[in-house]
């Protein structure tokens, strides 16, 4: 694993493949995107310095980097990543990509005929509208803004983002369509 001064977790899979195989350096800080992320990390260590606490994932980014400074981190993520975080790094040798796990599509996709759908990320976007279209009668939740710029992308222009972030902002946003 490369020398680093951050490790910085996307998504609860990054950080149950990462610890697989891996444990944090010594010295290290430690920090992810989300609370959900965040209360799986903290059963692999005592401190997270810095957790995004926002739905939007390129406000994490920036804050994010602007917190590493001049420092490197390196970042667990699947074959797929869109590297959202990484971007806002003005050093792009300092934003370390460390695949820890592969995202595969699936051949059998069964359509939802639920009321709501909610797409947590890009890749969930993609292969499900790979498969079937949103009816006129679905309502659309985008977790974020990368998951609704791939929702539009295939699209799908209407769809709602939760203001809180993680599970609160969900439920938050299914009470409004009730």
């Amino acid at each position: 694993m490369p020398k680093t001064d951050w490790v910085f977790f996307t998504s609860k899979n990054a950080v149950r493949f990462f610890f697989k195989a891996h444990s944090i350096p010594e010295n290290c800080r430690v920090a992810c995107a989300g609370i959900g992320t965040a209360k799986v990390l903290a059963g692999f260590v005592k401190n997270i310095e810095f957790v995004g606490d926002q739905v939007d994932i390129q406000k994490i980014g920036k804050a994010f980097s602007e917190r590493v400074g001049d420092g490197t981190c390196l970042f667990p993520i699947s074959n797929i990543s869109k590297r959202t975080i990484q971007q806002y790094f003005q050093d792009q040798e300092k934003a370390i990509d460390f695949i820890v796990y592969v995202t595969e599509g699936l051949d059998n996709v069964p359509k939802a005929e639920e009321e709501i759908l909610i797409f947590t990320s890009p890749s969930n976007v993609d292969q499900y509208l790979k498969h079937h279209k949103v009816a006129s009668n679905q309502k659309v939740v985008a977790m974020g803004s990368s998951t609704g710029n791939a929702l539009e992308a295939k699209g799908v222009m209407e769809y709602r983002i939760p203001v809180l972030p993680g599970e609160f902002g969900v439920v938050d946003l299914l009470y409004q369509f009730i």
